[in-house]
């Protein structure tokens, strides 16, 4: 068992104990300052047979929200997913043993438990948010991109990207085999890059190492050829420093 997965057992077992145990002793202190005929003569245990089912939860639910950590931020659908049936199966559980061991009728353990374990779910992830969330570092040996795949957050190595376009808001990540996109500017952009992406064109940045050779135009400006064979425009205002910074690179 990692580390990791230690500590959430721990934080569990841990924290659902002191909440039983607080809730019996508030029992107690009931039941001890009030006459006899208003006394709830709950047994010890009552709290531990309400909420013990966590025990075995509340790790399971750290588990699985910690599986939503790849990308830098969670994605909202997969998080209320993962709610949504940690919820259900909360309930669920909670009202066959109200049934099966308590007699209790299912309208009533969802009448009463129904607002509880939403409540329970939000400490978890607040807990998890808080005590157990490890934010990805970046891999300084291997550097990263974020860009958008679908509804979803991919990491494009650095070294991957051939060039990236703009394209009104967004801004279009080109690998020598697929395409990403990305919200921003290429100004934003060119703060997050290596040394080795330069701007060809006001809508154009390039890898200098994807770079294949460079066709001059008539006109004086030119054009790039990507090792990919792709064609990206190299404006007159960007040609001496591209064929600059070219010149270094090799």
């Amino acid at each position: 068992m990692s580390a990791r997965i230690r500590q959430e057992w721990l934080l569990s077992l841990c924290g659902w104990t002191l909440v039983i145990a607080f809730l019996t002793l508030i029992d107690l202190l009931h039941d001890w300052s009030v006459p006899e005929k208003e006394r709830l003569n709950n047994p010890l245990w009552w709290a531990g047979q309400e909420w013990g089912l966590w025990y075995l939860l509340s790790p399971i639910v750290f588990r699985a929200l910690s599986r939503l950590e790849p990308a830098p931020k969670v994605n909202v659908t997969h998080y209320l997913l993962l709610m949504s049936g940690a919820y259900c199966s909360a309930m669920l559980l909670q009202a066959l043993f109200d049934l099966v061991a308590l007699d209790d009728p299912i309208a009533y353990t969802l009448y009463y438990f129904a607002p509880a374990h939403l409540l329970v779910l939000f400490v978890i992830t607040i807990l998890w948010h808080t005590q157990l969330r490890v934010i990805a570092q970046p891999d300084q040996e291997h550097p990263v991109l974020w860009a958008d795949q679908g509804k979803d957050k991919a990491p494009v190595p650095f070294d991957d990207i051939t060039h990236v376009t703009a394209a009104s808001n967004y801004m279009e990540i080109h690998t020598g085999t697929r395409q990403y996109l990305k919200r921003g500017t290429l100004k934003e952009l060119m703060a997050q890059l290596p040394p080795q992406f330069i701007r060809t064109h006001r809508s154009h940045v390039v890898n200098l190492y994807a770079i294949d050779r460079i066709q001059n135009k008539p006109s004086g400006s030119a054009i790039i050829l990507l090792k990919s064979g792709a064609q990206i425009a190299l404006s007159k205002g960007y040609k001496q420093e591209v064929k600059t910074q070219l010149a270094q690179s090799v």
